[in-house]
């Protein structure tokens, strides 16, 4: 499946430089299916329904992984206002991959969770992303850089930038299932967790996506079966990552600062982790 996508110039400014104001009127919410979507990629092996949701976003919204709150699966099953249409994910998809990021939180995210704690609602999973994914640093990553791909102004929360882990002691504390993704970093903690390689990983993944000019152009995807290709193209400028969601590798791919005579330079998700 191939999704071809070029966003006005206002949402690119804000996308690489975090000025908003240019892009406010043209912005559509946050993106609140993608988190779930890349999950179920990731533990079932399966881009369908990611691949299917790009042919369809809005590509002027708001990229997230993670918030304050939990990740909401209610937001890729069928909805309220188009009963009998089916959503992104099936119900039993849906149940799988709750039972998934519970699985791979060791159970921590089952105690925040639902009836378990105080919960506003039943339709979220109170977990940090990447104990969602079974604090696999590689899965992360590439959960990341899917994130930093698609089109729209990405944004990353404090506890996901930490790649933090499910704060129990504090859902204890607190007897609030969302509390488990809000830790309280001391500043001792932040300078440990800034020289953790996929920190630093994530750090320079950021930096490239906030100032490569290829994300002034356009975008094009390439997904089946379990891999898939992004890629941004601007003039001479290109970004492109090609991945695999079962072995959880990709291999990153960009023009110099000067496209017409600077090599282009390839990382593997192995490169990141061992520079950091």
């Amino acid at each position: 499946m191939r999704v071809t996508a070029r966003l006005a110039d206002e949402h690119h400014v804000a996308a690489r430089t975090g000025r908003l104001d240019r892009a406010a009127d043209h912005l559509s919410g946050y993106d609140f299916a993608l988190p779930p979507l890349v999950l179920h990629a990731l533990h079932e092996h399966d881009l369908r329904p990611l691949a299917q949701w790009l042919t369809v976003r809005p590509a002027n919204t708001i990229t997230v992984l993670d918030t304050h709150d939990g990740i909401g699966v209610v937001d890729v099953g069928e909805s309220d206002l188009k009963p009998g249409v089916p959503g992104l994910l099936a119900p039993a998809q849906i149940d799988a991959l709750v039972e998934a990021i519970h699985d791979a939180s060791g159970g921590t995210s089952r105690l925040a969770t639902g009836a378990a704690a105080s919960n506003l609602d039943l339709y979220q999973v109170n977990c940090t992303y990447y104990d969602a994914v079974g604090a696999d640093d590689r899965a992360y990553l590439l959960a990341r850089l899917i994130q930093l791909m698609v089109p729209g102004i990405p944004q990353v929360y404090y506890v996901g930038l930490f790649a933090g882990r499910n704060d129990v002691d504090l859902l204890h504390a607190t007897g609030v299932g969302r509390d488990v993704n809000r830790h309280h970093y001391t500043p001792d903690e932040i300078a440990a967790e800034l020289e953790c390689p996929v920190v630093r990983a994530l750090g320079e993944l950021l930096r490239l996506r906030a100032a490569h000019p290829a994300f002034d152009g356009e975008f094009t995807a390439e997904l089946g079966g379990t891999a898939g290709v992004l890629r941004w193209v601007h003039a001479a400028h290109r970004v492109e990552v090609a991945f695999d969601v079962a072995s959880r590798a990709f291999t990153l791919t960009a023009t110099g600062a000067d496209a017409e005579t600077d090599a282009e330079v390839r990382r593997t998700v192995d490169d990141l982790l061992a520079a950091g």
